[in-house]
């Protein structure tokens, strides 16, 4: 025992100079095995009595296990059949469609034998613990997971009693270390010059709060948190240092003439018809880029959605999945949140006094200015701030007030805003809302948008009129759409042979996968919507137009526009998502969203066609993070700080006495490591069957559903004659007119005696406010 407690082994851990390395370096079978070398007469006699039954006795061989020969009891047989998420009476006969019960019984057992370790090490820490209170590292480890996790006090008391934790006073003294060096880490990480940094405002209700006299009875505190991560290993400090260049190319310098050959361009539409031509060539089949995704998208629908036969063809999607069209490489990237701020960030002087808490945190600034030598000077760099359009607004403002200012740093001249692209798709959610199921009209019809919900979620009919929500309007777009382009097969399929009434009959037709490539881009084609094509179609007379088929080619083009830039937001393909950039400014023109659409045009008129590469290398390798560094898995930056503001609120910011804004300062620095802790517990107790995740509903049922409400109404099938409630207007069109004309405020949204209505301010659809995510809605993309 003696030689186990000795400093060597590395299990000596100091509250007061605890680290976050201590904790992610944590290895409990390294830990065992090192017990077993050191101390191996004990290691056996634990692992004796473990087996030893009551009295000292073993049990009778025949109530051993057959396979394994060993000793199983029924209580033990269904605990290890659940520790390993196998049922108990798959452990009496064969698993059914999975593995034989040999193969089962040998996977209970390793972890059987996995778990005996873990039992073994706790016991004989809990003696190390006893005979020397400095070998605790097994009961930090357990004490601060108990803490992240808000366990109570009471209860970490008693295992503390047991020498399975440390004490309350010694988890304090651990946060506290913890969080001063993650501190440093921000410091450093700062200083590098090459770091992007984030920001979002947390409102937080403190119920637990008592009025006084000196106090407000508002309960709701308004906090600022953000991170910091570092940019793509390809950029470096130098392609950073730009500030004077781009100050003397700003429309903010009153200091040189307007005229000046260098001055920054005026944001304009026209140049997001100038980036990636690549993706518009019309290529050998007919198809664009956007085409060809398109027909990817049916054939992903078609095999994953369809019937059964088609599942052969999953290992051929890749075959016509484009290319990327400028892809982030995957690496996980490391993201470290900084400590929250007692700032309400609603206004332009609370985004002032953010930002410079922020690069305090990150030990940059002007040392002059702040006095203070430790600062590492960015006077002559430029830092890639992220945020949602409100943040963008404020900065833009702060930047029009300070720009008197005779210092670079005083002027803030050194911010370089970029867009958080969680909030845009959010609001691309949003505009697809505005055009299918807000206006009343658009509701009537029997293949309207609304009377599909009716069978997909006939219980949130209501909620989804008035208000859905990014989560809900985004699974209605996904599944709809899937029921949609399933239709547009069978349609199609039942043209090229009357024999075919649905999609089972054509797959016992046996069809290629190349034969399915080809329908695959007729149906792009000629059951998604162009602006020519409806134009096209709309001219004809009134006895030879079918007006709900021209609706549903719109919905067809408009939810694959939003399938494609959600896509390409999972897969880091920001090329893809900037090619996607031009339509979506004109839904957002013609719905009434202005600023986003300002926003968007803004953004890519500075980044391509104003800022050095080396910035523009740094903001668009930026804008789309990877946590977990696995393929599909990149998420934006702003939803990453809504994420970690959910922990803050929900999981890491204290419970009753501690639930207080100086603990949740305080701790809010450590809500990464935090979740390293958990993955440590995780991962060495052996808890893999543990998952906030959920999988995937059984949608067939209900898809089999809505594909008969289709069949009998055929909403891709071209009927003269047929009218409509409401006309959705194309959208794309209307929003180039509007940018065409510089009105920009959409229409007047009166009805006209055909019964159409266009989205616009006449309607209330020009309140472009603030979209604020829910939980619900951050909790969509979590899985990381």
């Amino acid at each position: 025992m003696h030689a186990l407690t000795r400093k060597s082994n590395g299990w000596h851990f100091s509250a007061l100079r605890a680290s976050p390395e201590q904790i992610d370096d944590f290895e409990l079978q390294e830990m065992a095995d090192i017990m077993e070398s050191e101390a191996p007469g004990l290691w056996r006699l634990f692992g004796d009595l473990s087996l030893s039954k009551a009295g000292g006795k073993r049990k009778q061989p025949e109530d051993e296990d057959p396979e394994t020969g060993e000793s199983l009891d029924a209580e033990e047989e269904e605990y290890w059949a659940q520790v390993e998420g196998l049922m108990y009476e798959g452990l009496q006969s064969h698993v059914e469609g999975q593995q034989s019960r040999k193969a089962a019984a040998e996977k209970v057992r390793q972890r059987r034998t996995m778990v005996q370790r873990i039992r073994k090490v706790m016991a004989m820490s809990v003696l190390m613990l006893s005979q020397n209170q400095k070998c605790n590292l097994f009961a930090s480890i357990l004490g601060i997971f108990c803490h992240a996790n808000n366990t109570p006090e009471k209860v970490i008391e008693v295992l503390s009693r047991l020498g399975m934790s440390i004490s309350i006073h010694a988890i304090n003294d651990a946060i506290t270390s913890l969080s001063q060096k993650c501190t440093v880490n921000l410091r450093e990480l700062g200083q590098t010059l090459t770091a992007a940094y984030a920001y979002d405002n947390l409102d937080i209700d403190l119920k637990t709060s008592v009025p006084t006299v000196e106090k407000s009875t508002d309960h709701l505190k308004h906090l600022t948190t953000g991170l910091i991560f570092p940019l793509p290993p390809s950029v470096t400090p130098d392609d950073l240092r730009c500030s004077r260049q781009l100050w003397e190319s700003s429309p903010l310098n009153d200091t040189l003439p307007d005229n000046r050959p260098n001055l920054a361009p005026r944001p304009d539409f026209n140049y997001l018809l100038k980036i990636h031509p690549e993706y518009s060539t019309i290529s050998n089949e007919g198809l664009s880029g956007r085409d060809c995704w398109n027909r990817f998208k049916f054939l992903s629908d078609l095999v994953h959605h369809g019937p059964p036969h088609f599942r052969q063809f999953r290992s051929l999607l890749k075959s016509v999945l484009p290319k990327p069209v400028d892809p982030i490489p995957v690496s996980k990237t490391p993201i470290f949140p900084v400590r929250a701020m007692d700032v309400a960030n609603s206004s332009v002087g609370g985004n002032i006094e953010a930002i410079a808490n922020l690069l305090a945190q990150g030990g940059v600034g002007d040392p002059f200015e702040m006095d203070d030598e430790t600062l590492v000077s960015i006077m002559e760099h430029v830092v890639v701030v992220h945020g949602d359009l409100g943040t963008g607004e404020r900065l833009d403002g702060a930047q029009l007030r300070r720009a008197i200012e005779s210092s670079p740093f005083l002027r803030y001249q050194f911010i370089i805003f970029v867009l958080g692209l969680f909030h845009l798709k959010m609001a691309c959610a949003d505009a697809l809302w505005r055009i299918f199921i807000k206006p009343r009209l658009a509701r009537m019809d029997s293949t309207s948008v609304m009377e599909d919900i009716g069978y997909l979620r006939p219980r949130e009919t209501g909620k989804i009129t008035s208000n859905p929500g990014f989560r809900r309007m985004h699974q209605v777009i996904e599944h709809d759409g899937i029921c949609r382009r399933l239709n547009c097969w069978r349609v199609e399929t039942q043209k090229q042979n009357p024999t075919f009434t649905d999609l089972n009959q054509y797959a016992q037709s046996n069809p290629s996968f190349a034969d399915l490539t080809k329908m695959a881009g007729r149906l792009v084609r000629n059951y998604v919507a162009r602006s020519n094509i409806i134009r096209r179609l709309r001219r004809r007379p009134t006895s030879e137009r079918d007006e709900q088929y021209e609706n549903n080619l719109l919905v067809n083009q408009y939810f694959l526009l939003y399938e494609e830039i959600s896509y390409a937001m999972n897969h880091g393909d920001i090329g893809r998502v900037e090619a996607c950039f031009a339509p979506w400014v004109c839904i957002f023109k013609a719905t009434g969203k202005h600023k986003y659409a300002s926003a968007m045009i803004k953004h890519i008129t500075y980044v391509h066609f104003h800022y050095p590469e080396g910035l523009r290398n740094a903001i668009r390798y930026s804008m789309l993070v990877n946590p977990s560094g696995r393929e599909g898995r990149f998420r934006a930056v702003d939803w990453v700080v809504e994420l970690y503001n959910l922990f803050i609120k929900r999981v890491h910011g204290g419970s009753g006495s501690t639930r207080t804004i100086e603990n949740i300062l305080k701790e809010s620095i450590l809500v990464q490591l935090f979740k390293h802790t958990h993955s440590t517990i995780e991962k060495n107790l052996v808890l893999n069957h543990l998952t906030t995740h959920h999988s995937d509903p059984d949608m067939t049922a209900t898809f089999a559903t809505v594909a008969s409400h289709m069949a009998e109404e055929s909403p891709y099938c071209l009927k003269p004659g047929r009218k409509t409630q409401y006309t959705i207007v194309d959208m794309i069109a209307k929003g180039m007119q509007v940018l065409r004309t510089k009105k920009g405020k959409g229409s007047t949204g009166k009805e006209d005696g055909k019964g159409e209505r266009e989205v616009g301010p006449g309607e209330g659809d020009d309140d472009d406010f603030e979209i604020t995510p829910e939980e619900e809605d951050i909790m969509l993309d979590l899985d990381l």
